[in-house]
Formats: C-alpha cells, sequence, structure tokens
C-alpha cells in the first residue's frame, strides 16, 4: 500500500504520545508527560486501573491453568474513535520493589492520518519505544526515550497525506479469507452480526431491532490473527470491520506477538473485556472454532458479504480516516 507524501502547513499537533504502568526507576506506578488527550486517559483508566488491575484483583487470570493463560504481556493494541486512532504496546516490566503483575504501556494517539502509517511505522516505534524504556534505569533516561520518540513521529507526521481510502491493493477481508479460510472467516462475520447488531450499519444489518430494550455495551469476538505481525493483523481487522461497524462506534483489535489470535471489541471498552489479554485461546476460544449452528439468512448473508469483498465492490477506506473529519 503506497502512502503519498506532502508537508503540512499550519495546523496543531496530529501527534501524542506518551507511557505509564510500571518500571524498575519507580517504586509504583509511573504516568508520563504526553498523555494529553481524553481517549488516552479513557484508554489508561479502561484499559489499565481498571482493565488490568481490575482482573489482577479478582483473581480471575489466576484462577486460569497454564495451558489456558497467555504468559505475560506482549501485545499490540489498536483502536479506532471519533477522535483517531489510537495505539499501545503492552509488555512485561517490574517497578522499583520488584512488583511485575502490571505492564509498562506505551501509547500513542494519531489523528486524520494514514492507518497504514500508524499500523505499521507507528506500531515498529512503540515496540522499540517500549523495548527501550524497559532497558533504561533511571527516570531521566525512561523520559528521554518517550520524548524522543514523540519529536521523531511527529515530524514524520508533517509529512503524511490525511488518511481516506485505500487507494490499491486487495480487500482486507479477502486477505483473512486468503490465511484463514472461507468457514474461519464466515463464523467470525456470523458473532460479529449475531452479537453487535446494535452497531452495525444498516445495510449489513438485515433488519431493524424490534425490542425496546437496545444492549449498546461494547462486544468482544477473537478471531484468526491473519497476518505476519500485529500491527497488520490490526490493520486488516479494523479496515474490514469499517464494511459492517457504523462510523461513531470504537473499534478495537488486540493481538499478542504470537499471533494466537486478533481479539475484537466493538463499542466504548469496558474493564471487564481486557480478561482478554491473559486469557489464552483455551479458556476464550476463537469464533472460528467454535460450532455455531449458523442460519441459512447469516450464512447467505457472510458469503455474499465475502463475494462483495473479492469482486472489488467494496472500498476499503483507510483505518484513520475517521479522525480526518473532526
Amino acid at each position: 500500500m503506497k502512502i503519498g507524501f506532502k508537508r503540512k502547513q499550519g495546523g496543531g499537533e496530529r501527534v501524542w504520545l506518551g507511557a505509564y504502568g510500571k518500571h524498575p526507576a519507580w517504586d509504583d506506578h509511573v504516568y508520563s508527560s504526553g498523555l494529553d488527550t481524553s481517549r488516552m486517559t479513557q484508554l489508561r483508566t479502561t484499559l489499565y486501573s481498571k482493565g488490568i488491575g481490575g482482573r489482577i484483583d479478582s483473581g480471575v487470570w489466576d484462577k486460569l491453568d497454564d495451558d489456558e493463560r497467555v504468559e505475560g504481556f506482549a501485545h499490540t493494541l489498536v483502536w479506532r474513535t471519533i477522535d483517531g486512532l489510537v495505539v499501545a504496546r503492552l509488555i512485561d516490566s517490574v517497578d522499583g520493589k520488584g512488583r511485575a503483575r502490571y505492564p509498562l504501556v506505551v501509547c500513542a494517539q494519531i489523528q486524520g492520518l494514514a492507518g497504514a502509517w500508524v499500523c505499521g511505522r507507528v506500531v515498529e516505534r512503540l515496540v522499540h519505544t517500549a523495548a527501550a524504556c524497559r532497558a533504561e534505569t533511571t527516570q531521566e533516561g525512561f523520559t528521554g526515550e518517550i520524548e524522543l520518540a514523540r519529536s521523531e513521529l511527529r515530524a514524520e507526521a508533517q509529512l503524511l497525506n490525511d488518511a481516506g481510502e485505500c487507494a490499491s491493493g486487495e480487500a482486507a477481508a479477502s486477505r483473512l479469507v486468503e490465511r484463514a479460510g472461507d468457514e474461519a472467516i464466515e463464523r467470525v462475520l456470523y458473532q460479529c452480526r449475531r452479537d453487535m447488531r446494535v452497531f452495525l450499519r444498516g445495510h449489513v444489518r438485515g433488519e431493524k431491532t424490534s425490542s425496546r430494550t437496545i444492549d449498546t455495551s461494547a462486544k468482544h469476538c477473537r478471531a484468526p490473527a491473519c497476518a505476519a505481525s500485529p500491527g497488520e493483523s490490526c490493520e486488516l481487522w479494523l479496515r474490514t470491520l469499517d464494511h459492517l461497524v457504523g462510523d461513531t462506534a470504537p473499534v478495537m483489535v488486540a493481538v499478542p506477538d504470537s499471533l494466537e489470535f486478533a481479539d475484537l471489541i466493538v463499542g466504548e471498552p469496558e474493564a471487564r473485556q481486557f480478561y482478554c489479554l491473559l486469557a489464552g485461546a483455551r479458556a476464550l476460544p476463537l469464533a472460528s472454532e467454535i460450532p455455531f449452528e449458523i442460519d441459512p439468512e447469516s450464512r447467505a448473508w457472510g458469503r455474499e458479504f465475502l463475494s462483495q469483498s473479492r469482486s472489488g465492490e467494496m472500498k476499503d477506506r483507510d483505518p484513520g480516516w475517521v479522525g480526518s473529519r473532526r
């Protein structure tokens, strides 16, 4: 996928970057500068304080058998919001007292820039920055790594085109099918249509709900990663879900370095959904491996969706397009 370059004229910042979590240079949780947006603050609270912290306090991860548990934090997370893309890198770390249950998180928010750059270059930079921060032994060294990454990405962002429709390349859904097979992706689409109906676009939902009670809580689905890297997996699933999920609904994809699966969360994420981070496939199976009884209507809908993807009728938009409209 090609990314065009042009020098931006004027305007404010479009890249924000900061970190929080555990690090040996601090005796407790560290929160760096740069966590300057409401979305980054929301992610810190929901993912880290309530999500990870709540799962630790409840002991749910401790109850998993060894073969049901993901061993440690090594995850990439990309979150599509109306304010742009938010990216987070989670890795194992410890604080100055040797406590190791919480991770180190380096995160960035990117507004209105190409998702291919975000899921590629930005993810790559956050992976490097998180590792470099963890290797630092002083607070000054840690802060220096964060400031260096922030300045580098902001400089690069000045040369980038706005996000928009993907100019070329095979549709994401077709690439998912190539790597996992029709049946696997049809089962993921079925679970999304069944459980996430309130978030779906009208033309894919099938019909309006007649229920007086509408469940707008976020929904989770575990899918095959279908990629050679976590960033690529995040981009493919975000591009595919863009055809299904309405523009105002947040969409989050979290992928472990093992590439065993991709966790899809649609709607405003809730703390309980981050159980997936350390729950392996035996504890939380992939939708592609659940023996759903798919009804004929849903089967036909899924096959039509994939057929349109293969034929080129559906034009993917870049995952970063949403924030470019604000």
